[in-house]
C-alpha cells in the first residue's frame, strides 16, 4: 500500500538551540535511550525505504522568538528547504512563530513562492494561542496561498507550555476561516476527544496520528478507541492523516512497525460488540496516502 508520512522532522546538533539539545538529553535520559541531536534528510530516506514510504513532509520549528537560535529566521527556511530541493519525494513546510508580525508573514509568502514550502508548521506551546485575532492575517495569507497549517496539539516536551497546545483554541480559527486548510497533529494527545470534536465540526479541520505508536506498543486499545470514535464522528477516514513524528518515537516503535501496524488495523471485538464499526482497506488507503496526497500535493484523484 501507498504510504505518505505528514509528520517528520530533520535537524541538526548545530542548528537547534542550547536549550532544546538540553532538553533532548534530558527526555532521553529519563527514557533510558540514546538521545538524537541529529535526524539528518539521510537518516529519514533510509527510514522511509525500509517502511516502504513513497513520500514525507518534514515540519520545521520556529523557536527562535523566545530563545537564541544559531540560524536567522530566513536562514532556516532555506536550510530545510535546500535539503529537499532534489528530493521530490520530500517536502518541507515553513515553521513560523506568527509573533513574528510582518516580518513573520513576509517570510511565509517568501518561503511559500520562492522556497517551494508547502504549507506552514504553526507550534503554539512557545507560547501563544492560536486563536489570538493578531494573528489572523497568516490565516488569511495561508488561505489565499492555499497551503495548509499543521499545528502542534497536546503534549509538549520539556520547556514548553501545554496549556497553549489545547485544540479548543484552533476552532475560532478554523470557523472564522473556513476555507484555511488545517490539520491539529497527534489527535490532540490527551484531549483527542476534543480534537475530533473540534475537526467534527469544522469540515476544513483534520487530524495526524503521529505520535500513536506509543500505544501501539503498549496499549493498543487506547488507540483503537480513538480510531472507532473518530469514525463515529466522520473524522476518519476521509480528515485523518497517516504520520509518525520521526525520529522522535522510534524508541517505541519503528517507523516500519508503525506503517506495518496503521495498515493492518482492524478494530477489537471488544469494540465491535459494544457498536462500533469495522475499518475497511479502502479507508485505510485514505488515511496512509489519498488524504495527505489531496491535501499537501493536490492531487485531486
Amino acid at each position: 500500500m501507498k504510504v505518505i508520512d505528514i509528520h517528520t522532522h530533520t535537524w541538526s546538533r548545530d542548528i537547534i538551540s542550547e536549550r532544546d539539545r538540553e532538553s533532548r538529553l534530558v527526555a532521553a535520559e529519563r527514557l533510558g535511550v540514546e538521545p538524537v541531536l541529529d535526524s539528518t534528510i539521510e537518516t529519514l530516506r533510509k527510514a522511509m525505504n525500509e517502511s516502504g514510504i513513497e513520500r514525507a513532509v518534514i515540519l520545521p520549528i520556529d523557536s527562535g522568538f523566545h530563545q537564541k537560535m544559531p540560524l536567522s529566521l530566513t536562514e532556516k527556511t532555506d536550510w530545510h528547504a535546500k535539503e529537499v530541493q532534489d528530493d521530490p519525494n520530500i517536502m518541507t513546510f515553513v515553521g513560523l512563530d506568527p509573533r513574528r508580525g510582518d516580518v513573520g508573514l513576509k517570510e511565509l509568502e517568501r518561503a511559500v513562492k520562492e522556497k517551494g514550502c508547502r504549507g506552514w508548521k504553526m507550534y503554539p506551546p512557545n507560547g501563544f494561542y492560536p486563536d489570538d485575532k493578531e494573528f489572523d492575517p497568516y490565516y488569511k495569507l495561508c488561505a489565499d496561498l492555499d497551503i495548509p497549517i499543521i499545528i502542534h496539539q497536546g503534549f509538549t516536551p520539556r520547556h514548553k507550555h501545554v496549556k497553549y497546545a489545547r485544540p479548543v483554541y484552533v476552532d475560532r480559527v478554523a470557523a472564522d476561516f473556513p476555507d484555511l486548510k488545517i490539520v491539529l497533529a497527534h489527535v490532540g494527545y490527551p484531549w483527542q476527544d476534543e480534537t475530533l470534536m473540534i475537526a467534527s465540526k469544522n469540515p476544513n479541520v483534520s487530524v495526524d496520528v503521529s505520535g500513536w505508536q506509543s500505544f501501539a506498543a503498549t496499549v493498543p486499545m487506547k488507540l483503537y478507541q480513538m480510531i472507532a470514535d473518530a469514525k463515529i464522528l466522520r473524522v476518519f477516514p476521509n480528515r485523518m492523516h497517516f504520520g509518525s513524528d520521526f525520529p522522535l518515537f522510534e524508541y517505541t516503535m519503528s517507523l516500519k512497525k508503525w506503517v506495518t501496524f496503521f495498515t493492518g488495523l482492524q478494530i477489537p471485538s471488544e469494540l465491535l460488540d459494544q457498536g462500533y464499526k469495522q475499518i475497511r482497506e479502502d479507508e485505510i488507503e485514505r488515511v496512509m496516502w489519498r488524504n495527505a496526497e489531496h491535501l499537501i500535493f493536490g492531487d485531486t484523484s
